[in-house]
């Protein structure tokens, strides 16, 4: 390509001499165009402005870079050297006196702007503007580096997946009896007696060559320069253990740090859940979002709408036509299709009514899809045509016969819909009553139920950020210990240094023995977990001035934490590694991506995060995840019944795997007018990132970005989840940032999205009946239980697996089988349930994890993403 772009942070010296200039870790991506033309994207910051530099090599090398403004005008770009000689391209304009910099356009506007690079190439540059300062860049990184450690040091433990919990025990207990062990060795350093030069009275005096020099220039002095013993502590065993402490001191303060902002997401959680439960438990009335409720109606008007105005404009006669009046119910499957109806007019002007079992009206092509498009949202609803229609009798194959009404001519179509009238009335209720309304018995004990899990959740929060604090607390006192050490070293003049000696000191000395034991014993922990040296080394050299690529390495580590905290995945053994080689890579072109395996024993799951996947098209979206639900010897275990000793089928009733779920990080702190929803449709339609049927989600930090709300859920203004018919969660929006004010609770957005890809793949559950005899032991006439026989799911607020006493089973009102689940440790209910209207699995999930559109002023009532219907 011969074009390589990095954002750079300058200071000058003066005009056309930079003072130093600092590099992004991470290149500007930079695609080209089927023209060759080439594009890249850069970002404008509130509060500081790196500049965009170009490197040019190959047959670009002699070239000089130009912006083209829209007059046409060439504005050549400045040439700036760094400390290695090599040469920058920057877009600077002119040199401010009073200010001592250059100034850029980029840096004051944002838009499209086009570089010339010599007469062939061309690169096209989008400057998108950010409302970020340096502080919120650096709690970016800072969050990323702190969870990244936090998770490494840690490993799940039970349902809960507690990170941080036999690791980092472990670690903190090697660093504190390293510090106890390296202050041993400070007490009584070992030195040794060095001849250096002194000034010494003659009677004392152990001349040197110096001393012969000093007698001839001053004789008679008082003093002369001569040989001197003098006691020194700067020895190679000392010099390489003040290279271990400076080393455990940093591994003590970065997980210090780490436990300490883990300690603070934990009681942020905790005092949401308990602030969620308190206003749950006072909750009497409840607002209706008028907005909400508006958007709903106007879409129910919309598609009564389509169907009355399907015939505007249609030049029909009105010879022999005439007006029919029918009910209009469900799809009829059988053989020629259509709908069935049942006509409000009664049978005696078509005759012979009496005799046919159920009737079906074939509409014309596009009326019948708008037809069935209103009927999911209202059963009750009606037709008035008027046109002509041809009545025939047939039998089905199981000898029943029916009446088919052809429809050949619609000239006009009237719908009713009661429930649109009922919407109309109750809105003017609700205007009467300030938007607001009582809740119902049935609601109340919703609420309380759900507040009674918010408090359990919120205790558990703070079990964990008590273990949390504790951790904190020890390292930072062990940090301060290896510090005092530190400067004690500095008084006694011992240099730092990583050579082990080659004395036998370490061996036949026992203080200093303990000391290397003890390191040893950190260096092991730091190996199975991967966050050694190096590895807090690489992960210092990450900067802040490519904010777009350090928040796509962000949004990895969020994901990869709420497989590990809230569902209790397990990565696989180098997954840190992974991470921090693919996090600390300032390569271009862009190495290959990578992949994270996790598994969960129970139940048997998996789940795999491609990083940067190659699809067939060439793409590569940021991330997809995928989960796999495979029964296995242990879920047969778990689920056998010592009662009645049913084993459940480990290969029947396993969910159709659904692809994944694509996840693309466009790093906007604010969007402009309908830019969100042209930036899904690139990664949809242009890019196609679902073509092998996964959804498709863009994550980004900007709140309040979703301009069509239609939720009434607390994240209707953030988020979209594709909830809307006939998207049926295929693709939308998550809002997702660092925000220190909030202590991470957008990471909510996240695990609801996770949460809608991971129950996609549960199996349903398997129910046995059985008598009070014993299985198999009852007559025909004993009354039988169900009871759950194997089950494979597990609890999307803790993470717990759900057991088969967690999961009862119902009926709909059309006698299909739906569940409902109950976590024993934390309380949280979901049901499972098909649509009545297409068969459709829906989870409800509750007020706070449910993804589905819910009813304005009901918000228990979820809308089918696929068909529309709501109940």
């Amino acid at each position: 390509m011969g074009v390589s772009a990095h954002h750079l942070e300058i200071e000058w010296d003066s005009s056309g001499i930079a003072r130093r200039i600092e590099v992004s870790t991470y290149p500007i991506e930079i695609a080209t165009a089927r023209d060759g033309t080439m594009h890249a994207e850069v970002s404008i910051f509130r509060n500081f402005a790196p500049w965009v530099g170009l490197q040019l090599s190959g047959q670009l090398a002699s070239v000089e870079p130009a912006t083209v403004d829209a007059q046409g005008e060439r504005h050549p770009w400045l040439p700036v050297l760094d400390k290695h000689g090599a040469v920058w391209w920057i877009p600077a304009t002119s040199w401010s006196k009073p200010n001592s910099r250059y100034l850029s356009e980029m840096h004051r506007s944002f838009g499209t702007f086009s570089v010339e690079l010599g007469p062939y190439r061309s690169l096209v540059i989008d400057a998108v503007a950010n409302e970020l300062d340096r502080a919120h860049a650096q709690e970016y990184l800072d969050d990323f580096r702190d969870e990244l450690v936090w998770l490494a040091i840690g490993k799940p433990t039970g349902a809960l997946g507690e990170v941080g919990s036999d690791y980092s025990r472990d670690l903190v207990d090697a660093l504190g009896e390293f510090a106890q062990a390296a202050g041993r060795v400070l007490e009584h350093p070992a030195q040794e007696i060095r001849e250096v030069t002194a000034l010494a009275p003659p009677s004392r005096l152990r001349p040197n060559a110096e001393t012969f020099r000093s007698v001839m220039r001053r004789p008679g002095a008082r003093l002369y320069p001569g040989r001197a013993a003098q006691e020194s502590a700067d020895v190679p065993e000392n010099r390489y253990l003040r290279g271990l402490v400076q080393h455990c001191r940093r591994v003590a303060q970065s997980l210090a740090r780490s436990s300490s902002r883990h300690h603070g997401h934990l009681a942020a959680r905790s005092a949401r859940e308990k602030a969620r439960a308190a206003d749950l438990l006072v909750t009497e009335q409840i607002e209706v979002d008028q907005e909400i409720f508006d958007n709903q109606l106007a879409d129910i008007r919309r598609r009564m709408d389509a169907i009355a105005n399907w015939a505007v404009g249609s030049v029909l006669s009105r010879s022999n036509e005439r007006e029919y009046r029918f009910s209009v119910g469900k799809k009829y499957e059988g053989k020629g299709g259509g709908l069935f109806y049942r006509n409000l007019d009664g049978d005696s002007q078509n005759g012979g009514g009496e005799r046919f079992q159920f009737s079906v009206a074939q509409l014309p092509e596009g009326l019948h899809e708008l037809v069935r498009e209103a009927q999911s949202i209202d059963k009750d609803l009606t037709l008035a045509l008027m046109g002509k229609a041809s009545v025939s009798s047939f039998t089905t194959a199981k000898g029943t016969e029916g009446r088919r009404a052809t429809f050949t001519k619609v000239s006009a179509v009237r719908p009713r819909s009661p429930v649109l009238e009922r919407r109309v009335a109750t809105r003017l209720q609700y205007e009467r009553e300030g938007w607001h309304r009582a809740i119902s018995t049935k609601e109340r004990q919703e609420y309380r139920a759900e507040a009674n899990t918010a408090l359990i959740r919120a205790s558990q929060f703070d079990v964990r950020a008590q273990e949390g604090a504790m951790a904190s607390a020890a390292l930072d006192a062990i940090g301060s210990a290896l510090g005092r050490q530190e400067a004690s070293w500095d008084r006694l003049r011992v240099s730092a240094s990583s050579t082990f000696p080659m004395g036998m000191r370490f061996v036949q000395n026992p203080i200093y023995a303990g000391a290397l034991a003890a390191f040893h014993k950190v260096v092991i922990l730091e190996q199975s977990t991967g966050i050694g040296g190096d590895t807090l080394e690489k992960l210092g050299r990450i900067n802040i001035l490519h904010a777009s690529a350090l928040y796509e390495r962000w949004c990895l580590i969020k994901i990869v934490a709420v497989l590990i905290e809230d569902f209790g995945f397990v990565p696989q053994p180098d997954w840190v590694e992974h991470v921090v080689t693919f996090s600390a890579q300032a390569s271009e072109p862009r190495d290959p991506g990578f992949t994270i395996k996790f598994t969960r024993q129970y139940p048997s799951l998996t789940a795999q995060l491609d990083v940067e996947p190659v699809l067939a098209n060439g793409r590569r979206p940021d991330f997809r995840l995928r989960f796999k639900v495979a029964a296995s010897a242990s879920d047969v275990e778990a689920n056998v019944d010592l009662t009645w000793g049913y084993r459940p089928s480990i290969l029947g009733n396993l969910a159709e795997q659904h692809s994944g779920l694509v996840m693309d990080a466009k790093f906007r702190t604010r969007w402009k007018q309908g830019g969100l929803a042209d930036m899904l449709r690139l990664l949809v339609d242009a890019k196609d990132y679902g073509q092998d049927g996964d959804r498709v989600f863009i994550l980004h930090p900007a709140k309040g970005a979703v301009e069509h709300r239609t939720s009434p859920l607390v994240w209707s203004r953030d988020c979209d989840y594709g909830q809307d018919h006939p998207t049926g969660h295929a693709h939308g929006s998550i809002q997702l940032g660092a925000d220190p004010v909030s202590a991470g609770a957008s990471t909510m957005n996240l695990r609801r999205l996770i949460a809608l890809e991971l129950q996609e793949v549960f199996p349903k559950p398997e129910f046995v009946q059985i008598n009070a005899n014993g299985a198999g032991q009852s007559g025909r006439e004993d009354k039988k239980a169900e009871i759950c026989r194997s089950n494979a799911s597990l609890c999307i607020a803790c993470g717990k697996a759900h057991g088969s006493i967690d999961v009862t089973q119902g009926k709909t009102e059309r006698g299909n089988a739906k569940w409902f689940y109950r976590c024993s440790d934390c309380g949280t209910a979901s049901m499972r349930t098909p649509c009545f209207g297409c068969g459709t699995e829906l989870h409800k999930n509750g007020l706070h994890m449910t993804y589905h559109l819910t009813i304005a002023d009901h918000v228990a009532n979820v809308v089918c993403p696929d068909c529309g219907a709501n109940f």
